[in-house]
């Protein structure tokens, strides 16, 4: 309307070329270009996204919470020893009974029940408790196998040696016998923790294992903030507590009882090996079974972030500076189509900078 007062003949090719530098093609691409050129790049790290704010919470994520086994360890546990504290049953039937009673279940302790035992009997009405065990029928007598506060209440568990863990097998008369667990810390366990620590965030470690095996863990690990015989619910009120005074959560776990929690933080992280449920209430899986590889997603969310505020950053001064420009009639409506073409290439070439190989 202003040009059609000062010069007509100007007037269309000015508004042509307001309307062409206007055109919000960066500060559109601005973001989706960098966080779709990270996800790709997550992918070949071997760490998969499945919602779409799990590579912006991570990158502000102030505190991680790690389950152990299958997660911190290797979840390829061996029984170590059974100790039978019934006259009248051996180590190979009571071993057939727990293996029975866990036929069914993908956890990390079930599958070194049941290779240990070699054989199984039959098992009825079996229950999955997470957090405590499983209970079931075998051969008409009512057996419970899992946490010792659950199977065996009244009993006092066996001194644990480092790093190992106990399980019970009781039925209603008592403690039938006890199985002694060993797992492996992660070879990159260590490095990797470290490597997190030293990009500012805090370090958890929750597990329903008991407190000699957690304690041996944290330790190596130099985790400060460790708790044993967490229930799944100890869990999840664990990590609210944390979320009510301000913490960024992210979750990294793998088994079924880890679900609840990974469903509730911010941020939720399971390993490729664990289980499906797991999995679905994850924003991320981890593939590899390598912790080093959430370092660098965390390196690659960080500065992802980075460059989505330099794309909008450069967006909106681009667009403060030639809007004003082509109304003041010194843009023509070639090099305001240049120009537009410019910004927009160049946020897509900065986003491109989250392909190299280095992520910090």
């Amino acid at each position: 309307a202003v040009w059609t007062q000062i010069d007509p003949d100007r007037a269309l090719w000015i508004v042509v070329s307001i309307l062409v530098v206007t055109c919000p093609c960066a500060l559109g691409l601005a973001t989706p270009a960098a966080l779709t050129t990270a996800t790709g790049r997550l992918t070949q790290l071997g760490l998969l996204t499945t919602r779409g704010h799990a590579l912006e919470t991570l990158a502000v994520a102030t505190d991680l919470v790690f389950d152990k086994t299958g997660t911190l360890t290797t979840g390829r546990l061996s029984v170590v020893s059974v100790e039978v504290a019934r006259a009248g049953v051996d180590a190979a039937a009571a071993a057939r009974i727990a293996a029975a009673l866990e036929a069914g279940s993908e956890h990390p302790i079930a599958r070194a029940l049941v290779a240990h035992a070699g054989a199984a009997t039959a098992a009825e009405a079996v229950r999955n408790l997470p957090g405590r065990g499983v209970e079931g029928r075998v051969d008409g007598v009512a057996y419970r196998l899992g946490a010792p506060a659950f199977a065996a209440p009244a009993v006092a568990s066996p001194a644990a040696n480092e790093g190992m863990s106990w399980v019970a097998l009781g039925d209603e008369a008592g403690l039938v016998a006890w199985f002694a667990l060993a797992d492996t810390v992660r070879e990159d366990a260590a490095a990797s923790l470290a490597a997190l620590r030293r990009l500012g965030i805090r370090l958890h470690l929750v597990s329903g294992d008991g407190a000699g095996a957690v304690a041996a863990v944290a330790a190596r690990l130099g985790i400060a903030d460790a708790r044993a015989g967490a229930l799944p619910e100890d869990k999840l009120a664990y990590v609210r507590e944390l979320q009510a005074r301000g913490a960024v959560v992210g979750m990294v776990g793998d088994g079924i009882n880890d679900a609840p929690v990974l469903a509730a933080a911010q941020v939720s992280v399971a390993m490729g090996e664990g289980t499906d449920v797991a999995q679905a209430a994850a924003d991320m899986v981890m593939l590899g079974g390598r912790l080093d590889t959430l370092v660098h997603g965390v390196q690659l969310a960080r500065k992802t972030r980075r460059i989505v505020r330099q794309n909008l950053g450069w967006a909106l001064a681009y667009n403060l500076v030639a809007i004003p420009a082509a109304a003041l009639g010194h843009v023509t409506p070639w090099l305001a189509g240049i120009g537009m073409s410019a910004s927009s290439l160049l946020v897509v070439l900065n986003a491109l900078r989250l392909a190299e190989g280095r992520e910090s």
